[in-house]
C-alpha cells in the first residue's frame, strides 16, 4: 500500500492542484502551450497535451489516495497507453509521441527517450497501485510496459548518454523483476554494469558531466534502483553512482550566489532555475533555504515535481556543507565524454570558487547552445554570470569553438569560427596547435596563416576541406558525404559505368582523399590509435571504426 510522506503532502497538494486546473476532459491529458518547435516536433504555438505529462498526471492522482481521482486516472491511463506503437515491425515499436496532436509519422524525428520516460511512469503506477486498478487496466499497462522494454532491448543505448542510460537500466531491472522476466533483469543488470564501469573509467565523472537538468534526473532514477532493486550487487553500485553525482554538485555549488556552476556538457539555462534548488532543498530535506518553502520570501518560488512522491531523495550529510557555506576549492577532472563530435574525446573540466565568485571551463569546447564551456557567477545574493558563446544571427553558432586555458581564477580563451570557407581553419588543428610543443611552430604558422603554403609546391591551387586539411582540387566537390563515400570513394571523385581492375589504376580504394584518412605504407589499413588521432573522432564506436578500415583496405591484403 503507497503511503505519501506526510513532509510532501501540502507540496505534493498544491502541485497536484495546479495540474487539475489545465486537465483537458477532451483529451483526457493535462493541457500545456507550446510557444516554439523543439528538437523533435514540427508544432509550435498552440496548445499540446503531452504523453509523458498524461502518464505522470495519472500517477500523481493515484498517489493522492482519494477515490475520486482512481477513476479519472484509470481514464488517462487507457487513453495513452493506447497511443503506443505496438508493431514490432516499425522502427518506431514501443514508444508514443511526444503529443497526441501528432502521430509518430509526423514528428522530426519521432524520439526513441520516450520507451524511458513513459515505461518509467508505467512502472510506478504497477509497483504501487496494481492491486487498485482495474485488472484489465493491469494487464493493458503490462502489455505497454513489455513492449517499452523491448524497445529499450533493441536501442540498447551506451553509457555516454548518461541519464538514457541509466533511465533504461532502471526500467529494465525493475520491469524484470516485476514481470517475471529474468531476461530482461539479466540484461538490465549487465547494462548498468557498463555504465557503472563506465563513469568509473571517467574518474567517477558523468559524461553529461555536471548537467543540472541530467544529473537531476540520474539522481531520482539511481535512488529509485537503490530503493527498489532487490540484487545486492546492484544495490551497492547503485550507491556508488549516488555518491559520485552527489560530489559532482557539492564541488560545483557555489553557496554564496546559490549557483550550480559550471562547466556544464548540457544545460537550459545560465542561472540555475527554481526547480533545481528545489530538488537540491527535498533532497536535504529542507534542512537547508534554497527556496522559500521555510517562509523566506527573499528566495526563489519552491517548486515540487509530482514524481518525488515516489522518490526518497536523499543527500549524504558529508555534502550538505557545500549547499549553505562559503569554502574555496579547485577541481580538475580529465574524462571521456561522447557528447561532442567536435572536441577532443578527452574532455578536461576546470573549476575554481571562492567566496567573491566562481568560474569553470572546458579546455577545450563547441559552441553548441547546450553547452557551458565557460561561466562565471558574481554578486551574493543578486548573483550575476558570464557566458561565452558564438553567435550567428543572434543565435548559438553550434560550429564556434573555443579553447581555454585556466589557472585558478584566471583565464585565456582563443576563439575559432569553425566553416568550409577556403581560408577556414578547422578547429582540430587549433586545438592540436595549442597544445603541440614548440618545435614545429614554425611550420604550422605558415599553414594556419594562409590556405597555400610559401612557394605553392604540391599542395597549391588546393583548398581546405571540412577539416581544414589540403588535397581537394579546385572545382571538386567537397559536400558529398553518401553511400560512396562510405565505400571507400573519394569525397567528389565522379563515378563512371568503366569496369576497373580490382586494385589497379582507378580503383576508388586506391584514391587517397583527404577523408577518411588511409595508412599508404605497405597498403596497411589504419590502426585503431592512429584512425582516431587522425580524423580527431576518437567518440566514434569501434563498429565505425571497422566499416572503415574495412572499406579501404586493399584486395588481396590483411
Amino acid at each position: 500500500m503507497f503511503t505519501l510522506r506526510e513532509t510532501d503532502r501540502t507540496p505534493f497538494e498544491r502541485a497536484l492542484a495546479k495540474a487539475n486546473a489545465v486537465y483537458d476532459e477532451e483529451w483526457k491529458a493535462p493541457a500545456g502551450y507550446l510557444d516554439k518547435a523543439n528538437y523533435h516536433t514540427n508544432l509550435a504555438r498552440q496548445t499540446v497535451h503531452s504523453t509523458r505529462d498524461a502518464f505522470g498526471y495519472a500517477a500523481a492522482l493515484l498517489a493522492s489516495g482519494r477515490e475520486e481521482d482512481l477513476s479519472r486516472a484509470e481514464e488517462i491511463l487507457w487513453n495513452v497507453s493506447a497511443q503506443q506503437d505496438k508493431n514490432p515491425a516499425n522502427a518506431t515499436y514501443g514508444i508514443w509521441s511526444w503529443y497526441m496532436e501528432e502521430p509518430l509519422e509526423k514528428m522530426s524525428p519521432p524520439d526513441w527517450n520516450w520507451a524511458d520516460f513513459c515505461g518509467k511512469e508505467i512502472l510506478q503506477v504497477l509497483a504501487f497501485h496494481g492491486d487498485r486498478i482495474s485488472k484489465d487496466l493491469r494487464a493493458e499497462l503490462e502489455d505497454a510496459l513489455r513492449h517499452a522494454c523491448l524497445s529499450i532491448f533493441r536501442r540498447n543505448m551506451h553509457a555516454a548518454y548518461t541519464n538514457i542510460s541509466i533511465m533504461g537500466s532502471y526500467v529494465t531491472l525493475h520491469a524484470g523483476q516485476l514481470l517475471g522476466w529474468p531476461w530482461l533483469f539479466s540484461y538490465g543488470k549487465e547494462r548498468f554494469r557498463g555504465f557503472v564501469r563506465y563513469t568509473r573509467g571517467n574518474h567517477g565523472a558523468f559524461a553529461e558531466y555536471n548537467s543540472a537538468t541530467y544529473t537531476s534526473v540520474a539522481i531520482e532514477d539511481l535512488t529509485r534502483i537503490h530503493t527498489h532493486i532487490r540484487d545486492g550487487e546492484v544495490h551497492a553500485m547503485a550507491g556508488e553512482m549516488l555518491d559520485d553525482a552527489w560530489r559532482t554538485i557539492a564541488d560545483h555549488f557555489h553557496a554564496p550566489t546559490r549557483q550550480w556552476c559550471g562547466p556544464n556538457a548540457r544545460s537550459y539555462t545560465w542561472l540555475t532555475a527554481p526547480g533545481t534548488l528545489s530538488f537540491l532543498e527535498q533532497a536535504t530535506g529542507h534542512g537547508i533555504s534554497l527556496t522559500d518553502f521555510n517562509g523566506d520570501k527573499s528566495l526563489p518560488p519552491f517548486s515540487y515535481s509530482l514524481g518525488w512522491a515516489y522518490v526518497d531523495l536523499c543527500c549524504p550529510d558529508k555534502y550538505r556543507k557545500a549547499f549553505c557555506e562559503p569554502e574555496e576549492k579547485d577541481v580538475n577532472v580529465v574524462f571521456r565524454t561522447e557528447a561532442d563530435l567536435r572536441t577532443s574525446p578527452a574532455a578536461v573540466a576546470v573549476f575554481h570558487k571562492e567566496k567573491d565568485f566562481a568560474l569553470g571551463s572546458f579546455a577545450a569546447v563547441s559552441a553548441w547552445n547546450q553547452r557551458r564551456g565557460f561561466l562565471a557567477f558574481w554578486g551574493g545574493e543578486r548573483p550575476r554570470f558570464l557566458n561565452l558563446a558564438a553567435l550567428h544571427n543572434l543565435y548559438d553558432f553550434s560550429s564556434g569553438m573555443f579553447t581555454i586555458a585556466q589557472d585558478g581564477g584566471h583565464a585565456l580563451i582563443l576563439a575559432v569560427e569553425s566553416s568550409c570557407d577556403e581560408t577556414a581553419v578547422a578547429p582540430e588543428r587549433l586545438w592540436r596547435y595549442a597544445h603541440q610543443s614548440g618545435h614545429d611552430k614554425k611550420r604550422q604558422d605558415q599553414r594556419l596563416r594562409s590556405p597555400d603554403p610559401p612557394g605553392g609546391g604540391r599542395s597549391a591551387g588546393r583548398r581546405l576541406d571540412d577539416r581544414g586539411r589540403r588535397g581537394v582540387p579546385r572545382g571538386r566537390r567537397t559536400e558529398d558525404r553518401g553511400p560512396a563515400h562510405r565505400r571507400g570513394i573519394r569525397r567528389g571523385a565522379v563515378q563512371t559505368g568503366k569496369a576497373r581492375k580490382p586494385g589497379g589504376k582507378g580503383d576508388p580504394r586506391r584514391e587517397t582523399g583527404p577523408s577518411p584518412p588511409v595508412h599508404r605504407r605497405g597498403g596497411k589499413a589504419l590502426s585503431r590509435r592512429r584512425f582516431l588521432r587522425r580524423t580527431g573522432e576518437g567518440n566514434q564506436s569501434d563498429v565505425a571504426f571497422k566499416r572503415v578500415r574495412g572499406a579501404f583496405r586493399q584486395p588481396g591484403r590483411d
